[in-house]
């Protein structure tokens, strides 16, 4: 079950081979229903290899391994990040915007769930006293049970400051699209993010009871003009794989002594504060607008702005 719930992750490791590579594989294949399957088979086989006794038949196996995997791709679809659920049928991504990348409320009850019933089961075996139910078994249900409750006030906190970003405008303009971004800490400050007809905004917005919003608090950046190097740059294939994958882009362009750089970055990462493994793309135009290079670079390594 180890085994099952944590190899999605296993595309962690394409950061070692650069963001081109990252941005390919992270929350792509292992992360789609298909990626799944193959991995709870993978898992089935990998436990009867080792399993010498054949103790446990295959489909007994399958609910608890499936469970585990399924979890994993659950609870990370209830992110921001996007996974690519439907690959390889569609390259679209999915994210619901309820949890963090790393929640630490989930991590606490997990460990209090795993740490205290092996408390209380040290207290009770000095005292004499025997429980009936299987080790753990209680813990694990609390557990789960405050994890549900958590998940789902974070999806009305959500939805909430998501309404609040769409009934307000924005130095005069209306929002065209809105999204609010999940805080790493606390469950009642969202990340709002907001495309006007001119502009891309960002602002905090307070969530639940006597939260005031304030749209005049959010930092607003005017959308570049149409440009012959905008409309070059973004032609090419890395612009439009970075383009259909991130929400609210938003593309810089500079004039240099060769050219043009235009870079491509997600307005998700500037409103969640968030560089580390965040990847852009810059390209890089000649006087001609003819492409000199394109790639895929980590937006902490950017200088454009």
């Amino acid at each position: 079950m180890i085994f099952a719930g944590t190899f999605a992750d296993i595309d962690l490791l394409s950061t070692f081979f650069g963001p081109s590579a990252y941005f390919a594989s992270h929350r792509t294949y292992t992360h789609s229903i298909v990626g799944t399957v193959l991995i709870v088979a993978l898992t089935i086989l990998f436990t009867r290899y080792f399993d010498k006794r054949q103790s446990e038949p295959a489909p007994s196996l399958l609910l608890p391994l499936a469970a585990a995997a399924s979890l994993h791709i659950v609870l990370d679809l209830f992110q921001s990040e996007g996974l690519m659920l439907l690959w390889p049928i569609k390259s679209s991504r999915i994210a619901l915007d309820w949890l963090p990348a790393i929640d630490p409320w989930i991590l606490a009850t997990l460990i209090v769930g795993i740490f205290l019933p092996e408390l209380f089961r040290l207290v009770s075996s000095e005292i004499g006293a025997k429980s009936k139910s299987p080790r753990g078994r209680n813990g694990a249900v609390v557990a789960l049970a405050f994890i549900i409750v958590y998940i789902c006030a974070r999806a009305a906190l959500h939805s909430g400051s998501v309404a609040s970003l769409e009934q307000r405008s924005y130095q005069g303009e209306s929002p065209r699209r809105v999204a609010a971004f999940p805080d790493a800490l606390s469950i009642l400050t969202w990340h709002g993010v907001i495309e006007t007809h001119s502009l891309v905004c960002t602002v905090n917005v307070p969530a639940g009871p006597g939260g005031r919003f304030d749209p005049e608090s959010a930092n607003c950046l005017h959308k570049p003009d149409p440009s012959p190097e905008l409309e070059a740059a973004q032609k090419t294939h890395i612009a439009q794989g970075y383009l259909s994958a991130v929400p609210f882009p938003r593309a810089l362009v500079a004039k240099t002594q060769d050219g043009y750089e235009i870079v491509i970055r997600s307005m998700r990462d500037l409103a969640e504060g968030e560089v580390r493994h965040r990847v852009a793309a810059r390209i890089l135009l000649d006087p001609n607008f003819s492409v000199s290079s394109q790639e895929m670079v980590w937006a902490n390594d950017i200088s454009l702005r």
